[in-house]
């Protein structure tokens, strides 16, 4: 226990980085489970043909910036099972030219994804890799579609921060404000290091205390049975889904106009867009569940929050690492499920009232704390006895642009590699006011057809909610 209050380093030298406890943990969760939890970004571009000179170059300012993107992954010699980043201005990240057919820019990268997700980081390189997909034949186009794909282990990014990256490439694409690239960052705290430097000893054994208090009281109070959405038919043990799954993602996109009067809607409620989203997930969510749940059944959210802004002083969005914790579980009895459009805001309110309490509460930076004695459990075998029906995580805005140079953004789609999660996990994202719901899991533990109709139902309940 007292690991999470002190963790030395002294073996490593100003070059070397120790990963944390949560970053060692979800390292070898991805180690062991065929890339388990990387992050994808996925950038789709208008513009003049990329060539790779281009984006080498792009990506070589960009690893000048960040010590991270030219660290090397290296196992620690004093701890086996611990692992370090090791700062070799030598290194060259993988950066793959990937040719496709100018119609099949809408959905070639899943193609590719799926034969690619369970590439493992190998000892000794980068963390990190680039796609370039184009259609070759579209070399005298201006105006044609273009992807950049990177792909980050969760270990050293979280959402917001990879976002930060992906903006900072395509400004070094385009030749923005070269400044930016001129000094290399520091190397970015830890979680566990963030929230140390924010609250004393007492404080942080406060906080802890209270986390692990309310969810005592969470577990002894809530003994009605936990609603699933049901596994499909499969023909082998789910200790073996990262060999047998692949990841699938629905999404659902609401245009400028729309996002914008979802946006004054929730204004006016008095609610984030996140609660609102969530409200309407819950909604779809409780047509998926096993058929039998009666009146006594709950469903149970994982939501997923960042430390970042909530550290002394707060982290900087540009330092590539993860900072990804949890509020206290959100459970709603199926009897209470909305059944009106008022309703769904009734619940919405009650969930932004929730995630308020949970944040001053101090749950966010306690569980932040420990999460790298968490992780380690979800090595063993997804359990459908698990207590959590479904996992929403909020990026927020995000900091892109429309235009970046002589090419235009149309749209940044999210994934990840989750071939062994045992729930739907949902991401909410708004990029140059465009409003993104991701739904994804393994599949065939899933159905693709259950991820689809998840995400659908949700749109068209989050939909019903602001043309009301």
């Amino acid at each position: 226990m007292w690991s999470w209050f002190y963790r030395g380093s002294h073996d490593v030298n100003s070059n070397q980085r120790v990963l944390g406890s949560a970053e060692n943990a979800l390292m070898k969760l991805s180690q062991q489970q065929q890339g388990y939890m990387k992050v994808v970004e996925v950038l789709h571009l208008q513009g003049p043909y990329i060539s790779m000179e281009m984006l080498t170059a792009a990506v070589g300012r960009l690893q000048r910036r960040h010590p991270i993107l030219r660290s090397r992954l290296r196992m620690r010699s004093v701890e086996p099972g611990s692992y370090l980043l090791d700062e070799d201005d030598t290194l060259r990240l993988t950066i793959r030219e990937i040719p496709r057919n100018r119609d099949e820019y809408l959905h070639f990268w899943r193609t590719e994804w799926r034969k690619r997700e369970k590439k493992t980081t190998v000892i000794g390189e980068g963390l990190v890799e680039f796609w370039l997909l184009q259609d070759p034949n579209d070399d005298g186009d201006d105006n044609g579609p273009r992807e950049v794909v990177i792909i980050c282990e969760h270990s050293v990014c979280d959402g917001i921060s990879l976002s930060v990256v992906a903006h900072e490439l395509l400004v070094s694409l385009s030749g923005g404000d070269e400044n930016m690239f001129t000094r290399s960052l520091n190397w970015p705290l830890t979680m566990e290091t963030a929230i140390k430097k924010s609250l004393s000893i007492l404080g942080r054994l406060f906080i802890l205390s209270k986390f692990i208090l309310a969810t005592l009281y969470l577990y002894a109070t809530t003994r009605s049975t936990v609603c699933k959405i049901p596994l499909a038919n499969i023909d082998f043990p789910l200790i073996d889904m990262a060999t047998h799954c692949h990841t699938e993602a629905a999404y659902g996109i609401l245009n400028k106009e729309d996002t914008q009067k979802l946006i004054e809607k929730c204004h006016q409620m008095g609610v984030t867009v996140t609660s609102a989203v969530s409200s309407a997930l819950m909604c779809a969510t409780s047509t998926l569940v096993n058929g039998h749940a009666n009146s006594t059944s709950v469903l149970n959210f994982s939501i997923s929050a960042d430390t970042r802004k909530r550290c002394v002083p707060p982290v900087p969005n540009h330092d590539l690492s993860v900072h990804a914790s949890a509020t206290m579980m959100f459970t709603l009895p199926i009897r209470d499920v909305p059944t009106t459009t008022e309703s769904r805001w009734h619940l919405a309110q009650a969930f932004g009232r929730h995630v308020k309490m949970s944040i001053n509460a101090g749950h966010v930076l306690a569980l932040g704390m420990i999460l790298g004695s968490i992780y380690p459990k979800v090595m063993n075998p997804p359990n459908p006895a698990d207590p959590v029906t479904c996992i929403v995580t909020s990026w927020g805005i995000l900091p892109f642009h429309e235009r970046y140079g002589r090419w235009k953004l149309t749209a940044m789609m999210p994934c990840m590699n989750m071939i062994r999660g045992g729930m739907p996990l949902t991401s909410i994202q708004t990029v140059n006011g465009v409003l993104t719901i991701m739904c994804l899991g393994p599949i065939p533990v899933f159905s693709q057809n259950t991820i689809e109709k998840l995400c659908d139902v949700t749109m068209h309940s989050l939909r019903e909610m602001f043309q009301d």
